[in-house]
Parts: structure tokens; C-alpha cells; sequence
């Protein structure tokens, strides 16, 4: 009897949670409210699981308040999902919900705290208690004051894992021993890191990693970010000056901003990325003001480039085998665009800066490229070439003359009788 009475209690708390949120209804009251509540409790168990499956944890603890049944049904949805900007009691209401979760698996935890959460709330009790109920998912996004935070030994251990995706204030502090048996994809934004030795033990204990998203500020203390990794099919790399917080993902193209100032900050230019994954496909590179060197990457299919600081003729050299390639052309790539052969490049999407003279630049990279089908030029009104001199015959680039198949032109500024 007591521990009914403890249960009921707990429903009560619950209800007493949700029940302020503007977005959670009471319960129906009209006739054909309840005619609609009536179709959808005559849904079996399973196809109710697949629907709270797709909301938050919070309101599909709402549906409980629908009828003893309900109370049954959402824990045993295999996702749990929470996030908060300021709720006093998360705390107490994630630590609950997994108390009450009695699904046979837990596949997934997304939790996301906002700057207004209370910070003394135990983190690493949540982390273990879903690492020891074999979590596949686990993304935990901490957006609080607090100092960073680090997570229990065991995550590091975890050999369920498939998906980790650690966000701002997580300390990412690996010691040995660690095993990742089943990591696939591994997201690191804006978090801080113990040491390079963390980093290296991350990456080095997870045997089958396919995808590595990384974003970082200037104060996460590391100077060399090493990426190796025989596994690794994907690797997307951000860089930003913001000492914390997170940046938009939109994918639009901002790095005239970068570009102007991009001498402005000496101490952000002695950090340097390292990629050693020969079998790397895609490589997505935004607003990055390391050194970046390449090494042993032959199996890329896809770059796409945005602002790269200062990148040097071994670092190009190692893209000259990708088939499709946005590239954000700088001043100091300039340099090198009649020097590398883009032999099996098949579709190009360029996009210069407005402080490059582009048009001769661009007349090399196609030159270079003779397979290209697919060109696509990206501009604004303010970025169009000084001059233009209609070329002979002999100095058209081959792949206009006989493989290209689609030319667009974003951005035309020209008249209307040249388009």
C-alpha cells in the first residue's frame, strides 16, 4: 500500500509540473473532444508507443492524467527527451522519470539545460543509470553558468553506444581504461577538454567511429586537435572566436566577417588541426582558423571549404581527388589554383570573397578541372569581377567545351542582355 500511495504521490507531483505549461491542455471536456480521446485510447499499446515516442518526456507524462491505462504506457517509450531553460525541478522530475521508466531497453537520452537550470543537479547519476540499461543515443546539452562539467567513467566504457553528442559546458576528461565498442557518431561542441590526451584516448578507443562533428571556441585548452581515426568516413570542423555558446548551423556562407579580421587575434592562429583518416570521405570545413595539414586522405569524395585560414599547397593538394567541392575562395588560396590538377572533380560550387580579384583564379581551377558537368558560381552585387576579356578558343577551359552540363550563377549582378 505504501509504495501505491508513493506512486500516486509522484503522479500528483508530476501533474503539478506540467499543468502550469502553457502548451500541455487539461483534459478534453467537449463531446467531440472526448470522441477524438476515445479513438485514440482504443489505439493498441504499440502504435502509442510510436507516437510518444516523437514528443518530450514532459508531455507524454501529460497523458497520464487521461486514464489508468496512460499511466502504463509512456514508460515504456524507449526515448526519453527533456529540455528546460529554467524549470527549478528538473532536477528532481529526469531523476523520477528514469525511476518510473520500465521499458525493457532505453535507447535514447537527449537532455538539454538551459542558463537558468539549477546547477548542483547530479548529472553523472543520469549518465550511469542509462549507460547500465545499455543506451544506444546519449546527447546531453548543458547550457548552464556552471563551470564544465565531467561525466562519470563508465560513459567511456559504454559498449551499447552508437550515437554521443556532448554540447557547451561538458569537461571531456577520458583516462584509460576506454572502450567504445560501438561508436559510430561522436559530436564535441563547444565543450572543454582535460588535455589533448583526452581527445586522442576518445578517438583512438572507438574502432568502428564513421562520423566526427566538431565545433570549438577559443578556450577549450587545446592547441593541436587531432583527428585520427582508420574508421572515420566524415568529418565536419568549426571553429569560432566566441569563448562559449553556440553558433548558428545554419549553412550559409559568413566568412567575410572572419576574413576582415582575421589578423585581429594572433593566439587563435598557434592552434592547429591534424587529419590522419585515410578513409575519409567527406570533409566539411567552416570558418577554421587553425593550421590545417592533411595527411593520407585518397578516398575523399566531398569537400566543401569554407573560410580556411592561411592554407598551404599540401593542404590543397590533398582535396585534388575529391569529385564534388564547395570552396570559399580567399586571398591566400590564390596562389595555388593553377597549380593543382582536379582531375576527377565533377561538380564545383564556388563562392569568392569580396576581397579577391576571382575571375582569373576561377579561369585556372576549370582549366584544371577537365571532367567538371556541374559549375555553380555563388556572388552578391558587390562581388563581381573588375574586368572581363572575352578569351580565344585556346584558352577556353576544356570541360566548357565538352563535359559541362549545368552553369549556374547565383548573385548576377550583370545586365540583363548578358545573362
Amino acid at each position: 500500500m505504501a509504495t501505491s500511495m508513493g506512486c500516486l504521490s509522484c503522479w500528483s507531483f508530476f501533474w503539478d509540473i506540467i499543468h502550469d505549461d502553457e502548451h500541455i491542455s487539461t483534459v478534453p471536456e467537449t463531446e467531440s473532444c472526448q470522441i477524438n480521446e476515445t479513438r485514440i485510447c482504443a489505439f493498441p499499446n504499440d502504435l502509442l508507443l510510436q507516437i510518444l515516442h516523437h514528443v518530450p518526456t514532459k508531455e507524454a507524462v501529460a497523458t497520464s492524467i487521461l486514464s489508468k491505462r496512460w499511466r502504463y504506457v509512456w514508460p515504456m517509450v524507449p526515448r526519453l527527451e527533456f529540455k528546460e531553460d529554467d524549470s527549478e525541478s528538473v532536477g528532481w522530475f529526469i531523476e523520477k522519470s528514469l525511476q518510473l521508466h520500465k521499458a525493457p531497453k532505453l535507447d535514447s537520452l537527449v537532455v538539454e539545460l538551459g542558463p537558468h537550470c539549477p546547477v548542483d543537479v547530479d548529472v553523472g547519476k543520469w549518465v550511469e543509470n542509462v549507460v547500465n540499461r545499455g543506451v544506444k543515443e546519449l546527447d546531453f546539452n548543458l547550457l548552464w553558468t556552471a563551470e564544465p562539467t565531467g561525466f562519470p567513467k563508465c560513459l567511456y566504457t559504454c559498449n551499447t553506444l552508437v550515437d554521443l553528442s556532448l554540447s557547451n559546458k561538458i569537461l571531456v576528461n577520458v583516462s584509460s581504461p576506454v572502450r567504445l565498442p560501438s561508436l559510430l557518431t561522436l559530436s564535441l561542441r563547444f565543450v572543454v577538454y582535460k588535455d589533448e590526451e583526452s581527445l586522442v584516448s576518445l578517438l583512438s578507443s572507438s574502432p568502428v567511429l564513421n562520423c566526427l562533428k566538431v565545433d570549438r571556441h577559443k578556450d577549450d585548452n587545446l592547441t593541436k586537435f587531432t583527428v585520427k581515426v582508420s574508421t572515420l568516413k566524415q568529418l565536419h570542423y568549426n571553429t569560432t572566436r566566441r569563448k562559449d555558446g553556440v553558433e548558428d548551423e545554419e549553412d550559409v556562407v559568413e566568412e567575410n566577417e572572419v576574413e576582415d579580421d582575421d589578423d585581429d587575434d594572433d593566439d587563435d592562429l598557434n592552434r592547429s588541426l591534424v587529419i590522419d583518416s585515410p578513409a575519409l570521405e567527406i570533409l566539411r570545413l567552416r570558418n577554421v582558423l587553425d593550421y590545417c595539414l592533411i595527411e593520407n586522405i585518397s578516398c575523399l569524395h566531398i569537400a566543401k571549404l569554407g573560410y580556411v585560414h592561411n592554407p598551404d599547397h599540401k593542404f590543397l593538394r590533398s582535396l585534388s581527388s575529391v569529385i564534388h567541392m564547395y570552396l570559399y575562395l580567399t586571398k591566400p588560396m590564390v596562389a595555388w589554383c593553377n597549380t593543382i590538377k582536379f582531375s576527377r572533380l565533377l561538380e564545383f560550387y564556388f563562392v569568392p570573397s569580396n576581397l579577391v580579384d576571382w575571375l582569373e583564379p576561377l579561369m585556372y581551377l576549370l582549366q584544371n578541372s577537365p571532367k567538371l558537368q556541374i559549375l555553380t558560381i555563388d556572388t552578391d552585387s558587390t562581388c563581381l569581377p573588375p574586368s572581363w576579356n572575352q578569351p580565344s578558343s585556346s584558352t577556353i577551359p576544356e570541360c566548357l567545351l565538352s563535359h559541362l552540363q549545368i552553369f549556374r550563377w547565383g548573385g548576377y549582378g550583370g545586365r540583363e542582355d548578358e545573362k
